[in-house]
Protein backbone atom coordinates (compact mmCIF):
# COMPACT_ATOMS: atom_id res chain seq x y z
CA UNK A 1 0.00 0.00 0.00
CA UNK A 2 1.15 3.30 -0.92
CA UNK A 3 0.49 6.92 1.13
CA UNK A 4 0.77 10.48 0.29
CA UNK A 5 1.31 11.26 4.09
CA UNK A 6 2.29 8.26 6.23
CA UNK A 7 -0.13 7.61 9.49
CA UNK A 8 2.99 7.87 11.94
CA UNK A 9 1.52 8.13 15.74
CA UNK A 10 4.87 10.19 16.37
CA UNK A 11 5.40 12.16 13.17
CA UNK A 12 2.55 14.25 11.91
CA UNK A 13 4.67 15.48 8.51
CA UNK A 14 6.41 12.37 7.37
CA UNK A 15 5.44 12.67 3.01
CA UNK A 16 5.86 10.58 0.54
CA UNK A 17 7.71 12.08 -2.50
CA UNK A 18 6.48 9.45 -5.24
CA UNK A 19 3.70 10.51 -7.67
CA UNK A 20 4.98 13.84 -9.36
CA UNK A 21 5.12 14.09 -12.98
CA UNK A 22 8.54 15.15 -14.43
CA UNK A 23 8.96 17.25 -16.80
CA UNK A 24 10.22 14.90 -19.30
CA UNK A 25 7.30 12.01 -18.88
CA UNK A 26 8.34 10.09 -16.06
CA UNK A 27 7.21 9.79 -12.88
CA UNK A 28 8.72 9.72 -9.40
CA UNK A 29 7.82 6.12 -7.41
CA UNK A 30 6.76 5.57 -4.27
CA UNK A 31 8.58 4.27 -1.38
CA UNK A 32 12.11 5.88 -2.51
CA UNK A 33 11.63 8.63 -0.48
CA UNK A 34 10.35 9.92 2.74
CA UNK A 35 10.45 13.71 4.05
CA UNK A 36 9.87 13.79 7.73
CA UNK A 37 9.84 16.06 10.77
CA UNK A 38 11.92 14.77 13.89
CA UNK A 39 11.15 11.50 14.81
CA UNK A 40 11.32 11.68 18.86
CA UNK A 41 7.41 10.61 19.11
CA UNK A 42 7.14 7.73 17.18
CA UNK A 43 6.44 4.83 18.62
CA UNK A 44 6.89 0.77 18.12
CA UNK A 45 4.35 0.67 15.41
CA UNK A 46 5.50 3.37 13.92
CA UNK A 47 9.10 1.82 13.85
CA UNK A 48 7.15 -1.62 12.84
CA UNK A 49 5.09 0.35 9.97
CA UNK A 50 8.74 2.26 8.19
CA UNK A 51 10.31 -1.48 7.82
CA UNK A 52 7.68 -2.77 6.52
CA UNK A 53 7.09 0.05 4.29
CA UNK A 54 10.92 -0.39 3.13
CA UNK A 55 12.84 2.48 4.72
CA UNK A 56 15.59 1.01 5.16
CA UNK A 57 18.12 4.21 6.07
CA UNK A 58 17.17 7.43 8.17
CA UNK A 59 18.90 10.88 7.53
CA UNK A 60 18.84 13.47 10.41
CA UNK A 61 19.48 16.99 9.30
CA UNK A 62 19.30 18.66 12.66
CA UNK A 63 22.21 20.69 14.46
CA UNK A 64 23.94 23.49 13.85
CA UNK A 65 27.43 24.80 13.62
CA UNK A 66 27.93 24.81 17.34
CA UNK A 67 27.70 21.33 17.68
CA UNK A 68 30.88 19.69 17.03
CA UNK A 69 30.58 16.52 18.35
CA UNK A 70 28.21 13.54 16.62
CA UNK A 71 24.43 14.21 17.43
CA UNK A 72 23.34 11.64 19.67
CA UNK A 73 19.56 10.57 18.90
CA UNK A 74 17.04 11.05 21.72
CA UNK A 75 14.47 9.62 19.20
CA UNK A 76 12.62 6.54 19.39
CA UNK A 77 14.11 4.75 16.56
CA UNK A 78 15.29 1.39 16.33
CA UNK A 79 18.95 2.08 15.83
CA UNK A 80 19.08 -1.96 15.79
CA UNK A 81 17.42 -2.08 12.22
CA UNK A 82 17.44 1.77 10.50
CA UNK A 83 20.96 2.75 8.95
CA UNK A 84 21.15 6.04 10.77
CA UNK A 85 22.74 9.10 9.32
CA UNK A 86 24.01 12.34 10.71
CA UNK A 87 24.28 14.68 8.62
CA UNK A 88 23.59 18.52 10.06
CA UNK A 89 22.74 20.91 7.84
CA UNK A 90 23.55 24.21 8.77
CA UNK A 91 26.15 27.10 9.06
CA UNK A 92 27.22 30.32 10.66
CA UNK A 93 25.73 32.38 7.69
CA UNK A 94 22.03 30.69 7.76
CA UNK A 95 21.99 30.61 11.61
CA UNK A 96 22.67 34.24 11.90
CA UNK A 97 20.47 35.29 8.84
CA UNK A 98 17.11 33.41 10.63
CA UNK A 99 18.75 34.57 14.30
CA UNK A 100 18.20 38.31 12.86
CA UNK A 101 14.66 37.87 11.07
CA UNK A 102 13.13 34.88 12.25
CA UNK A 103 10.45 37.26 14.35
CA UNK A 104 9.58 39.35 11.71
CA UNK A 105 7.02 38.06 9.06
CA UNK A 106 8.18 40.23 6.23
CA UNK A 107 11.17 37.70 6.41
CA UNK A 108 11.66 35.43 3.46
CA UNK A 109 13.31 31.89 4.11
CA UNK A 110 14.50 31.66 0.49
CA UNK A 111 17.45 33.75 1.12
CA UNK A 112 18.57 31.90 4.35
CA UNK A 113 17.81 28.65 1.59
CA UNK A 114 20.18 29.74 -0.52
CA UNK A 115 22.70 30.27 1.72
CA UNK A 116 22.62 26.71 3.15
CA UNK A 117 23.96 25.92 -0.46
CA UNK A 118 27.51 26.91 0.66
CA UNK A 119 27.34 23.22 2.68
CA UNK A 120 28.47 22.02 -0.34
CA UNK A 121 30.06 18.84 1.28
CA UNK A 122 27.04 17.84 3.61
CA UNK A 123 24.59 18.12 0.55
CA UNK A 124 27.60 16.07 -0.91
CA UNK A 125 26.90 13.96 1.50
CA UNK A 126 23.44 13.43 1.75
CA UNK A 127 23.17 12.58 -2.15
CA UNK A 128 25.91 9.97 -1.73
CA UNK A 129 24.56 8.56 1.64
CA UNK A 130 20.67 8.41 -0.46
CA UNK A 131 22.26 6.75 -3.51
CA UNK A 132 23.97 3.84 -1.61
CA UNK A 133 20.86 3.44 0.73
CA UNK A 134 19.71 -0.01 0.69
CA UNK A 135 16.20 0.82 0.49
CA UNK A 136 13.80 3.75 1.26
CA UNK A 137 14.93 6.57 2.70
CA UNK A 138 13.37 8.78 5.51
CA UNK A 139 15.39 12.21 6.00
CA UNK A 140 14.21 14.36 8.51
CA UNK A 141 15.38 17.42 10.39
CA UNK A 142 13.26 19.19 13.11
CA UNK A 143 9.76 20.59 11.52
CA UNK A 144 10.51 19.01 8.47
CA UNK A 145 10.57 22.41 6.31
CA UNK A 146 13.84 24.26 5.84
CA UNK A 147 16.47 21.78 6.22
CA UNK A 148 14.09 19.12 4.33
CA UNK A 149 12.79 21.44 1.89
CA UNK A 150 16.09 22.49 0.38
CA UNK A 151 16.89 18.93 0.05
CA UNK A 152 13.65 17.86 -1.27
CA UNK A 153 13.82 20.64 -4.11
CA UNK A 154 16.94 19.55 -5.17
CA UNK A 155 16.16 15.60 -5.12
CA UNK A 156 12.58 16.54 -7.20
CA UNK A 157 14.27 19.66 -9.11
CA UNK A 158 17.16 16.91 -10.01
CA UNK A 159 14.60 14.71 -11.73
CA UNK A 160 13.33 17.17 -13.56
CA UNK A 161 10.02 17.88 -11.25
CA UNK A 162 8.12 20.86 -12.48
CA UNK A 163 8.87 23.84 -10.14
CA UNK A 164 5.40 24.25 -9.44
CA UNK A 165 5.14 20.43 -7.94
CA UNK A 166 8.31 21.48 -5.69
CA UNK A 167 6.68 24.51 -4.18
CA UNK A 168 3.29 23.25 -3.78
CA UNK A 169 4.96 20.34 -1.85
CA UNK A 170 6.56 22.54 0.22
CA UNK A 171 3.35 24.63 1.14
CA UNK A 172 1.92 21.68 2.74
CA UNK A 173 4.33 21.53 5.17
CA UNK A 174 2.37 24.43 7.52
CA UNK A 175 -0.75 22.46 7.65
CA UNK A 176 1.00 19.07 9.43
CA UNK A 177 3.40 21.41 11.87
CA UNK A 178 0.99 24.31 12.80
CA UNK A 179 -0.59 22.60 15.87
CA UNK A 180 2.21 20.25 16.77
CA UNK A 181 3.26 20.47 20.21
CA UNK A 182 6.71 19.77 19.34
CA UNK A 183 7.00 23.14 17.69
CA UNK A 184 5.34 25.16 20.29
CA UNK A 185 8.55 26.49 21.94
CA UNK A 186 9.42 28.16 18.46
CA UNK A 187 8.22 31.53 16.87
CA UNK A 188 5.34 30.83 14.83
CA UNK A 189 7.39 32.46 12.13
CA UNK A 190 9.85 29.62 11.92
CA UNK A 191 6.10 27.17 11.30
CA UNK A 192 5.07 29.23 7.89
CA UNK A 193 6.13 27.41 4.58
CA UNK A 194 4.76 30.54 2.13
CA UNK A 195 5.23 29.74 -1.76
CA UNK A 196 7.35 32.71 -1.78
CA UNK A 197 10.02 31.27 0.25
CA UNK A 198 10.71 28.31 -2.10
CA UNK A 199 9.79 30.92 -5.14
CA UNK A 200 13.26 32.68 -4.26
CA UNK A 201 15.12 29.84 -3.36
CA UNK A 202 14.54 28.52 -6.56
CA UNK A 203 15.28 31.91 -8.34
CA UNK A 204 18.62 32.33 -6.76
CA UNK A 205 19.80 28.51 -7.43
CA UNK A 206 18.92 28.91 -11.09
CA UNK A 207 20.85 32.08 -10.92
CA UNK A 208 23.74 30.88 -9.88
CA UNK A 209 23.56 27.18 -11.33
CA UNK A 210 21.24 26.92 -14.01
CA UNK A 211 19.74 23.83 -12.84
CA UNK A 212 19.34 21.84 -9.89
CA UNK A 213 21.82 19.56 -10.99
CA UNK A 214 24.69 21.79 -11.96
CA UNK A 215 24.37 22.50 -8.21
CA UNK A 216 24.79 19.07 -7.13
CA UNK A 217 27.74 18.23 -9.01
CA UNK A 218 29.35 21.30 -8.05
CA UNK A 219 29.32 19.81 -4.88
CA UNK A 220 31.18 16.75 -5.77
CA UNK A 221 28.38 14.47 -6.65
CA UNK A 222 29.16 12.37 -9.33
CA UNK A 223 27.22 12.03 -12.43
CA UNK A 224 27.43 8.28 -12.03
CA UNK A 225 25.78 8.84 -8.75
CA UNK A 226 22.66 11.12 -9.75
CA UNK A 227 22.34 8.72 -12.50
CA UNK A 228 22.03 6.00 -9.93
CA UNK A 229 19.60 7.97 -7.60
CA UNK A 230 17.22 8.61 -11.32
CA UNK A 231 17.06 4.91 -11.71
CA UNK A 232 15.58 3.85 -8.92
CA UNK A 233 13.18 6.76 -8.19
CA UNK A 234 11.87 7.40 -11.63
CA UNK A 235 9.71 5.14 -13.95
CA UNK A 236 7.88 5.36 -17.50
CA UNK A 237 4.48 6.14 -17.35
CA UNK A 238 2.49 3.51 -17.42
Amino acid sequence: MEFVRLPLEGANNARELGGYPTLDGKVTRFKVFVRANRLKNITKKDNEFLKKYGITDILDFRGNTKIQNDFVSDDNIDLDYFNYHYIPLSNVETEEYIEKYALDDSFDFGEGYYLLLSNKDKIAKVFKTIANAKGGVLYHCTAGKDRTGVITALLLGMCNVSDKDIIANYQTTYTYIKDDELMNSYSPYIRVSKAKFMDTFIKRLKENYGTYENYILSCGVSKEEIEKIKDRFLEEYI
